[in-house]
């Protein structure tokens, strides 16, 4: 037997056993559960991990661990446990080995970082669990079928995604309204529902140096523009239905710091959303 075959099979059988395990809370739906993993990311950022508190509860930190490793989440907070030693209700939170690199490379800050030494993560074929004592809460398992590197995926809709410390609204439970994005319930003046969420990296940038990232989620096409103060069109780009990536805005197309605008529209829905941008 190969060692691809070997590493299946490893995959395999943990899968297997944390279904097993975790059998008891099938039935509902647990406190946290896994929401994006990315195993195998281009260099250099780091791998990490998704997790989600669908609890409505603050969850203690250190209650919970990866089931095959031995230390709880908390173990390597230090001096920052005591100020925040929870998860908060419906708050995403990622766990990576060297949070600081992470940061960097995602180069927006609105997002919770863990720092966890879970080891490295198989790039063919690998599985985790969460655990709170010895209780399976959620298990995840992959191999080189479910998503091809350096793509993340989402065990929720065993889809590529990459959208770090954010929730698509189809896969929660309950309807959250997401800080400077449009709610999903929200009317349109037509009666209808909004035909697209969406959510910025920032509202305030600097020029050349802070990069501006906008999420969209919408089950149609939806066009993206960067304006400029005088609201002329300065780049555009369509966002694909049902997209699951954060989409990058140019702001070298501006002439000069001060206020500039993000316009989103879909049919006739539209939005325009107002960005500061300083020296």
């Amino acid at each position: 037997m190969n060692q691809n075959a070997v590493l299946r099979l490893y995959a395999l059988l943990w899968g297997v056993a944390f279904f097993f395990f975790g059998l008891a809370r099938a039935a509902e739906t647990p406190d946290l559960y896994f929401t994006e993993v990315h195993h195998c990311p281009a260099e250099p950022e780091p791998e990490w991990v998704e997790v989600y508190n669908a609890s409505g509860s603050p969850l203690p930190v250190g209650d919970y661990r990866f089931c095959n490793r031995a230390k709880n989440w908390g173990a390597s907070q230090g001096k920052a446990k005591t100020r925040r030693d929870t998860i908060a209700p419906y708050e995403t939170v990622l766990f990576t080995r060297d949070t600081l690199l992470l940061r960097e490379y995602l180069g927006f800050k609105d997002v919770r970082l863990i720092q966890y030494a879970m080891g490295y993560l198989n790039n063919t074929a690998g599985s985790l669990a969460i655990c709170k004592g010895d209780t399976v809460i959620d298990s995840i398992a992959w191999d080189k079928s479910t998503v091809a590197c350096p793509s993340g995926f989402n065990p929720q809709t065993g889809r590529a995604e990459n959208t770090p410390g954010y929730q698509s609204a189809r896969d929660l439970d309950r309807s959250i309204l997401l800080s400077g994005s449009a709610d999903k319930g929200e009317k349109t003046q037509s009666g209808s529902q909004a035909p697209f969420t969406f959510r910025l990296s920032t509202r305030v940038v600097r020029a050349n140096k802070t990069p501006l990232r906008v999420y969209v989620e919408s089950e149609f096409p939806v066009a993206l523009r960067l304006l400029d103060s005088a609201g002329r069109e300065q780049w555009k780009t369509t966002v694909p239905a049902n997209s699951n990536v954060w989409v990058n805005v140019p702001l070298d197309r501006l002439a000069g710091i001060g206020v500039t605008y993000i316009a989103l529209a879909s049919g006739r829905y539209e939005q325009l959303v107002g960005i500061l941008v300083r020296p």
